[in-house]
C-alpha cells in the first residue's frame, strides 16, 4: 500500500517538471530532475522511469523518451544538447548517457574545446547494465548493447554491440 502511494506521489511530482507526458506514465525518481533554464522532457506513453532514475538538463536541452520505454534504476542521462530515445526501448540499471564531453580537450594545435553531439536511440532497443553512450551516437532500431559496453560510435540497427569501445560482436539479432 505504502509504495502504491509513494509511487502516485513520485509520478505527480515528476510530471509538473515535464513539458509533455503521455498516458500511463509511472516514475519513481522524484527529486531527480535538474533542468537549466528553456530545458525541455518529453514522455511518451506508458513509460517506466525506475528508482533514482537522473534526468541533468543543460540550459535549452532536450530529453526525448518514446512510448512503452522503461528506464532501470539509477540510470542517468546528462543532457546539454539532445538526448533521443526511441519507442519499445529496454534500458537497463546505471545506464549513463551523456551528450558532452563535459570539460574542454585538444591536441597539440588545437584549441580546447567541450564537443557536445546529440544521442539517438531507435526503437526497440535493449541496453545492458552499466552501459555507456557518449556524445553523438546513434544506436540502430532492434540493437542489444551488451553490460558494460562504452558506445563511442554509431551502432547499425539489428546488431549486438560489447567491449570498450563498443565492437559488433552479432549481426541480425532479434529480442523481444
Amino acid at each position: 500500500m505504502w509504495q502504491t502511494l509513494y509511487d502516485r506521489y513520485s509520478t505527480f511530482m515528476v510530471k509538473r517538471q515535464l513539458t509533455t507526458c503521455g498516458a500511463n506514465l509511472r516514475a519513481r525518481n522524484v527529486g531527480e530532475i535538474f533542468k537549466g533554464k528553456g530545458a525541455e522532457i518529453h514522455v511518451g506513453n506508458n513509460v517506466l522511469l525506475e528508482r533514482k532514475v537522473r534526468l541533468s538538463l543543460g540550459d535549452n536541452a532536450r530529453i526525448y523518451i518514446g512510448d512503452n520505454t522503461y528506464l532501470g534504476d539509477f540510470c542517468n542521462l546528462l543532457a546539454v544538447k539532445e538526448i533521443r530515445i526511441g519507442k519499445n526501448c529496454a534500458i537497463s540499471w546505471h545506464v549513463l548517457f551523456m551528450d558532452t564531453s563535459s570539460h574542454p580537450l585538444g591536441f597539440r594545435g588545437e584549441v580546447p574545446q567541450t564537443k557536445i553531439a546529440p544521442i539517438v536511440v531507435e526503437d526497440h532497443v535493449w541496453i545492458g547494465c552499466r552501459a555507456v553512450i557518449l556524445k553523438g551516437v546513434r544506436v540502430g532500431e532492434g540493437a542489444i548493447i551488451a553490460n558494460n559496453a562504452v558506445v563511442t560510435k554509431d551502432v547499425p540497427p539489428r546488431t549486438m554491440v560489447a567491449g570498450n569501445p563498443a565492437k559488433v560482436i552479432k549481426e541480425d539479432v532479434i529480442w523481444e
